[in-house]
């Protein structure tokens, strides 16, 4: 399928009412639904044009999403924008602007919600599990610890 400059147009306008894309997700999607380069290049030059394609805007908007409602932490962050299609120098940039506050503040949150379920269990386990959980989402060693530590100080653990 090769289609038509309008139809290219078309899907790719269809594709950003539903959610803000990156340039490289419009790109992708484009190309899988077999569109020719010359009116993929076109389009996208026209949606960054119009500004409907702007991936500064759409960092900032996903580390918001991602301290706010993902609760990650920078490695995690990083992978989630690389994944959305920003660009590294970009998700760079924008992380530069997450504060190390932020990020604790995240993964206390994550740790007070994960100790309603953990409440019950032995320390040895709450602190595996909670230390698990962070890394993964991506906290770094400092971060978890004083988490965990801060846990322990708030509550006696069993």
């Amino acid at each position: 399928m090769t289609g038509s400059a309008t139809e290219v147009r078309r899907y790719a306008l269809k594709l950003l009412h539903y959610r803000s894309r990156s340039e490289k997700e419009i790109i992708q999607r484009l190309k899988r639904k077999g569109f020719d380069d010359n009116h993929i290049n076109n389009i996208v030059e026209f949606l960054k044009n119009a500004e409907l394609i702007k991936d500064n805007v759409l960092a900032s908007e996903l580390l918001r999403n991602a301290t706010e409602n993902k609760l990650l932490g920078r490695k995690g962050i990083q992978a989630f924008l690389s994944n959305r299609g920003i660009k590294k120098d970009l998700a760079t940039e924008t992380l530069s602007c997450l504060s190390e506050d932020t990020e604790k503040e995240t993964a206390l949150r994550l740790v007070e919600k994960k100790m309603k379920v953990l409440r019950n269990h032995p320390k040895n386990v709450i602190k595996r599990r909670l230390w698990g959980m962070l890394e993964r989402r991506g906290f770094s060693a400092d971060v978890i610890n004083e988490a965990v530590k801060s846990i322990e100080n708030k509550e006696p653990l069993p």
